[in-house]
């Protein structure tokens, strides 16, 4: 995959606008509805938005 992001820090392999995985497409990425993702890295955004989901359950419950 070939790809140029302002946001992604090559020397920490992380986006710098999500402050964390560099998964293109992701939601709050800026390639987010403008590329095709392919099934692989679909079920990795599914599995991101499912951990950050959680977190914030979490952090719900305990306020």
């Amino acid at each position: 995959m070939t790809f140029h992001c302002k946001n992604y820090d090559i020397n920490q392999d992380a986006c710098r606008k999500l402050k964390g995985e560099c998964v293109p497409g992701r939601r709050g990425c800026v390639l987010e509805g403008r590329v095709a993702v392919s099934e692989e890295l679909a079920v990795r955004i599914k599995e991101i938005d499912s951990r950050l989901r959680a977190s914030r359950d979490r952090k719900d419950d305990q306020e």
